[in-house]
């Protein structure tokens, strides 16, 4: 249905921010003043050129929702511009955006989430100790970028570490910017620290911010967010429930639980029972250390590092390991493990 006949919805900006995580490279210009449409991108797109390290676990699925966002009358004639995507290993960032023009006149900014890249997740962890990651400082200035010489109505939107994004830049944009956006959606993503919770800014936007989590969420429950997210029901249990392909929905809304399921629970206060009992410099101690012994087998990816012959390098990290950092990861994993079981009998 065209957007005159049925307005933007959550179900809208669920399917925008899934489709950021697709390698766009030679596809969608990283110009802001060149555009594309969707079906003339997916005319150029060659999922076999893309490069194995890019595709992440829904890169098939992501195809598919391509070519069918092409083909429909709601979507096709969506302009997209100023696609970005890079890794900063120096910086610990990775940082992937994309812009829509709608056909309501509206601009929609979807900041991917985190990609299967080991810095990647490591940006996520830093979230819980740091003030600002260089992500977010980045989403702040793309969207100043994205949308200073306009006057339409904004919409912003992320899965996972870009829900985190799109809330964040939110928060920090150009005053003249943010009084014309009219939606936030965070899609199970991480949270934030008190300072940021606790601010005027942040009070005055979250009745624009929509936040929604899956039964057993990980990701969206991770630090806080002032808000009570709306928890939607998932065909399937575990970790897959953070993927946006087994979230259930009926026409434009989204097919919602009243809580969470039991072992989100006990993952949540497992999680959030080791943060709240560290300060911020052994959380950073605890980062540091995880991600050093990620990074011993020299992978780029996570994909790469669940294979057997990864695991002999990873293990000789763990014993070389300073003996302030055994002692914190041995704290951190007991804390969990002491949280987690206490959960299961509350």
């Amino acid at each position: 249905m065209p957007f005159s006949a049925d307005p933007f919805n959550e179900v809208d900006g669920f399917i925008l921010s899934q489709f950021c995580y697709i390698p766009l490279e030679g596809v969608v210009p990283p110009s802001l003043d060149e555009e594309i449409s969707f079906p003339d991108a997916y005319r150029r797109y060659d999922a076999g050129k893309v490069d194995e390290k890019l595709r992440i676990l829904t890169f098939e699925q992501d195809g598919i929702l391509f070519g069918k966002l092409a083909e429909s009358r709601r979507f096709r004639g969506t302009m997209l511009r100023g696609y970005v995507s890079y890794v900063e290993n120096s910086e610990d960032m990775q940082f992937s955006a994309l812009i829509y023009r709608l056909e309501d006149g509206s601009g929609f900014l979807a900041f991917r989430g985190t990609d299967g890249t080991v810095v990647g997740w490591k940006e996520d962890f830093n979230l819980s100790y740091m003030q600002q990651t260089s992500g977010q400082q980045r989403a702040v200035s793309y969207l100043n970028d994205a949308f200073g010489g306009s006057e339409c109505p904004i919409r912003l939107g992320g899965h996972s570490k870009g829900g985190n994004f799109a809330i964040y830049a939110s928060l920090f944009c150009d005053e003249k910017i943010r009084e014309r956006i009219v939606d936030i959606y965070s899609f199970d993503g991480p949270g934030f620290r008190d300072e940021v919770l606790s601010s005027e800014i942040y009070k005055a936007m979250l009745p624009r911010v929509q936040c929604f989590i899956p039964e057993a969420s990980i990701v969206g429950m991770l630090l806080g967010s002032g808000s009570d997210p709306k928890i939607v029901k998932t065909s399937v249990n575990g970790i897959k429930q953070h993927y946006a392909y087994y979230w259930e929905l009926s026409r434009n809304r989204f097919l919602l639980a009243d809580k969470l399921k039991k072992s989100g629970e006990v993952i949540n206060k497992a999680i959030s029972g080791m943060l709240s009992d560290f300060s911020d410099a052994e959380r950073e101690i605890f980062t540091e250390s995880l991600f050093e012994i990620l990074k011993a087998p020299d992978k780029e990816t996570l994909k790469e590092l669940n294979k057997l012959r990864s695991y002999p390098s990873i293990i000789k990290a763990i014993s070389r390991l300073r003996p302030e950092q055994q002692a914190v990861m041995k704290e951190a994993f007991k804390k969990i493990a002491q949280n987690g079981r206490g959960a299961f009998f509350k």
